[in-house]
């Protein structure tokens, strides 16, 4: 089987870090809709609106995080969130 392929995501507040780590994928609530990111995605900023963000780690789990409002920035294979 092929390996797959990550990406940084990095998720942080004013206060401090929330996450950090190497993830599959990344699902956001985009202020145009929701979309999910993976390794090698086109440069991108947005805007993000109320929901959840799903992480799907390199050991096949999941993990959730509410966001009332935030920045998404993708670049060289990272993910940015500021909440």
């Amino acid at each position: 089987m092929a390996e797959l392929k990550t990406l940084q995501l990095n998720i942080a507040r004013v206060d401090g870090p929330v996450f950090a780590g190497e993830v599959i994928s990344v699902t956001v609530p985009g202020s145009e809709g929701e979309m999910t990111l993976l390794a090698d995605h086109t440069p991108l900023v947005s805007a993000l609106r109320a929901g959840t963000i799903t992480a799907r780690l390199t050991d096949g789990t999941s993990q959730e995080f509410a966001v009332t409002a935030g920045t998404l920035e993708v670049s060289h294979n990272t993910v940015t969130i500021l909440l």
